[in-house]
């Protein structure tokens, strides 16, 4: 287990214990939702080779750092929101919803202040980061995720094609 301090909000994942590649079933806990904050239940989750590199620390040498485990990887999320923080004006409970690389930014830096949160030099990956409170970001294989940025609503038909997506893959995997 984790040295981090204990959260409110249990959750289950599956981690990286180090650079073996192995996942294997982690409890860990969420830090409390924030007035900005959108809680989604992860209905799907996507892998790329980001994800992999990252499981297995080859990007020690890269801007990505080395990685810190345990490591819940995961990003390319899609999901249906539980919970809305009191600031929230775009989403609701029940929304489908998805989210990509980045759960966070600084919000005072000129790229944050033009909408471009994604340039932000302080911007708070969705996996094997920290939030400006030094808590631990956990990814997409887990049972629940929060972010504050770079969220996106799904339309029905979207979560549809989705849905179908990822049977046809495990179809085709028997």
């Amino acid at each position: 287990m984790s040295t981090e301090q204990e959260h409110p909000k249990k959750a289950f994942g599956w981690a990286a214990r180090d650079s073996s590649g192995v996942l294997s079933p982690f409890n860990f806990s969420r830090r409390e939702m924030g007035e900005k904050d959108v809680t989604f239940k992860v209905a799907y989750c996507g892998i790329c080779h980001s994800d992999l590199h990252l499981i297995k620390n080859e990007l020690e040498s890269t801007e990505w750092g080395a990685s810190t485990y345990p490591l819940v990887p995961g990003h390319e999320i899609v999901g249906v929101v539980t919970e809305v923080g009191s600031k929230v004006e775009k989403f609701k409970v029940g929304d489908k919803v998805g989210v990509g690389c980045m759960v966070g930014s600084c919000h005072s830096c000129d790229n944050c202040a033009n909408n471009l949160e994604n340039y932000c030099p302080r911007w708070i990956p969705t996996f094997g980061g920290k939030y400006h409170d030094g808590t631990t970001t956990y990814g997409g294989y887990s049972g629940l995720t929060s972010t504050s940025l770079s969220i996106f609503q799904i339309t029905y038909l979207l979560m549809e094609l989705l849905l179908f997506y990822a049977l046809g893959l495990q179809l085709t995997a028997l």
